[in-house]
């Protein structure tokens, strides 16, 4: 029984995917022990790598995805079970900052596929749960997502390829912006697909996914501690006032939304 990581990363006009890959994946290892598969394309590639991946899966992505600051190029993640080389596998974003050993868990509990439902956000208050729209489910986050090589999950993940070739659809039949295509959003409606329009326990991450928000600087202090810095602006007396907040990160996995966070951490 072999278990690894796949990640996925293409350059952008802003971002370079591959460095974060290259500094999560070094990562992976020390914390996990778990060899780490990438797929990205060719022009991504430096010429002089500083990290040696057990496995480099090269595709010309799809480039057709906008943001606010240029191409996202999040495109096709669906043939993660295609390209993942393990029988237990686990999906992670790039900028998902890995900091114990605790993804290790997953494999103890799901039967063959499993993504978190829930998340926290670190230090912000009044964060609702986010939802496709207000007609529509809650959004299931594709940001960590564990399977096996098992017929059901090949056909989650057939199915978001078939939600991202229609998404224009589902995004009129759910009342969600069309313009961005979310991984996110494609996994919510496809897991439900599969399992006939239901969510499984079996299928869930028993933690919160923690992320980091935007308004959130981060410093590193040690390899597996970080510190934050958060400005809260609160109504007192009818008056606008300023608090700073400070807390220290260890042993705990987050996900930083914040990509120039995320780099500065990575220096």
């Amino acid at each position: 029984m072999t278990r690894g990581v796949i990640l996925f990363a293409f350059n952008g006009e802003k971002f370079n995917y591959y460095d974060m890959a290259e500094f999560t994946a070094k990562r992976i290892n020390h914390f996990l022990n778990l060899p780490v598969t990438l797929v990205t394309d060719q022009s991504s590639l430096p010429k002089k790598p500083k990290y040696k991946f057990d496995n480099i899966i090269t595709i010309e992505p799809e480039r057709d995805n906008l943001r606010e600051w240029g191409t996202w190029i999040n495109k096709g993640r669906y043939q993660a079970y295609q390209f993942s080389p393990y029988d237990e596998t686990l999906l992670l974003d790039v900028d998902y900052m890995v900091n114990s050993d605790r993804l290790l868990k997953v494999f103890d509990f799901y039967d063959d596929f499993a993504c978190h439902d829930t998340t926290t956000f670190l230090m912000e208050h009044n964060q609702n749960q986010e939802s496709l729209s207000n007609i529509s489910h809650n959004t299931l986050w594709a940001t960590v997502v564990a399977f096996k090589k098992t017929k059901r999950a090949k056909d989650i993940f057939d199915c978001i390829g078939m939600i991202q070739k229609n998404y224009k659809h589902y995004a009129h039949m759910h009342n969600f912006l069309e313009g961005t295509f979310r991984n996110d959003f494609a996994l919510t409606l496809a897991l439900r697909m599969v399992n006939g329009q239901t969510i499984l326990d079996k299928d869930i991450i028993p933690w919160n996914l923690i992320h980091i928000g935007k308004g959130i600087k981060m410093y590193p202090d040690t390899n597996k501690k970080f510190n934050t810095d958060y400005t809260v602006i609160f109504d007192s007396w009818k008056r606008n006032k300023i608090r700073k907040e400070y807390i220290h990160i260890k042993d705990c996995d987050f996900h930083v939304i914040n990509k120039e966070v995320f780099i500065e951490l990575m220096k």
